[in-house]
Formats: structure tokens, C-alpha cells, sequence
């Protein structure tokens, strides 16, 4: 029988520490992790280097717009319909964010 590989919010964030690479899951809208990205933010974690998949879209804009990311690997960061994400955009155009562009 497969081992649980299930944990508490609070035991997934004590992996989670500045300068490391995150992997996000999710759609752009939908079935994003943000409760656990919303602890995140609160836990003042830096420095992340996020990966998005299959695209990224809230969850990920949340952690930018906080400032706790330091670069963003992607295929797409937005909001479908809605255009793109606000916070990547805004930091891609100032220079805060590193971009790695996999389209």
C-alpha cells in the first residue's frame, strides 16, 4: 500500500525557506494553491525562484505581488480572458523579476 504523502499546510511550509525553487501547480484561475501561498506570504519568505505548470495565473501573481520571488520559469503567467497577471507584469517591466520564458 502506497505511503500517505498528504500533509498539514503548516508542515509543507516548514520545507519552504528563502532562495529556494517552488514549483506551483494550478491553472490561472482555478486550482490554485492559494491558501497555502497566502501562508507563504505572511511567513515573509524570499527569494523564490517559481516555477509554474502546467501555466501560472493568481497563485503565483500573489507571491510576486508580495515581493517573495526572485524569478518566475514559465510557458504563461495570466489570467486567461482577463489578460495578465497584474503583479508579473508590473515587476517583468521594472526589472524585479526574472524571467525564463519556455513558449
Amino acid at each position: 500500500m502506497p505511503a500517505n504523502k498528504v500533509v498539514s499546510v503548516s508542515d509543507a511550509l516548514s520545507l519552504v525557506q528563502d532562495g529556494m525553487q517552488l514549483g506551483l501547480g494550478g491553472g490561472p484561475l482555478a486550482m490554485n494553491p492559494v491558501g497555502l501561498v497566502t501562508q507563504l506570504i505572511l511567513s515573509d519568505v524570499k527569494d523564490l525562484d517559481v516555477v509554474v505548470a502546467p501555466i501560472g495565473g493568481f497563485a503565483a501573481d500573489l507571491l510576486i505581488g508580495a515581493g517573495a520571488v526572485r524569478s518566475v520559469e514559465l510557458a504563461q503567467l495570466g489570467f486567461e480572458e482577463l489578460g495578465m497577471a497584474p503583479a508579473f507584469r508590473q515587476s517583468v517591466q521594472s526589472g524585479t523579476v526574472k524571467v525564463l520564458d519556455h513558449t
